[in-house]
């Protein structure tokens, strides 16, 4: 009686909405990234020459994982909304949640990817007052002991809801 309960509680409608608010999420975290790809960290090189242009930090070991951390989070979160867009004319609840899951999973690492570029974009930038750039990093890193528990709830609810 109890599965029979929780599965009408979650029908087509509630999951659509669900993947509205999620939908805003994924396009806010692609659009940020997008920019962020195009505004360096550290600028441009506006000297004449051949490195006219180029990014200043692109040696930077930090620069990489930042451009590398950046792009995952835009490629996800793209991908997600794709998925979302894709799973829309579905009424049927067990492939609307299939469709929802998996985006929802590209959003959580696209998430993750993105504060992981805003840590390594930040250190490239602040690389030269090590003590300043440590500090922001390790405040940053306070984001992933929220996000582990969180992260259990979510797959948690996951597993009860696809064994509904």
């Amino acid at each position: 009686m109890k599965a029979n309960d929780e599965r009408k509680r979650f029908t087509p409608t509630d999951i659509k909405k669900t993947e509205d608010t999620h939908l805003i999420v994924a396009a806010l975290i692609a659009t940020v990234t997008f920019a962020a790809g195009f505004t360096m960290p550290g600028g441009y090189d506006g000297n004449r020459g051949p490195n006219q242009g180029m990014a200043i930090l692109t040696r930077e070991i930090a620069f990489k994982a930042f451009a590398v951390t950046n792009t995952i989070a835009m490629i996800l979160s793209t991908c997600a909304i794709e998925i979302y867009f894709f799973g829309a004319p579905y009424k049927d609840r067990d492939k609307l949640l299939k469709h929802y899951n998996s985006a929802a999973n590209l959003v959580v690492v696209a998430t993750v990817a993105m504060v992981l570029a805003f840590i390594t974009g930040t250190y490239a930038v602040l690389e030269q007052s090590r003590a300043l750039a440590i500090a922001v990093c390790v405040t940053s890193c306070l984001f992933f002991g929220i996000f582990n528990n969180l992260i259990k709830e979510r797959f948690n609810m996951a597993i009860e809801l696809s064994s509904l």
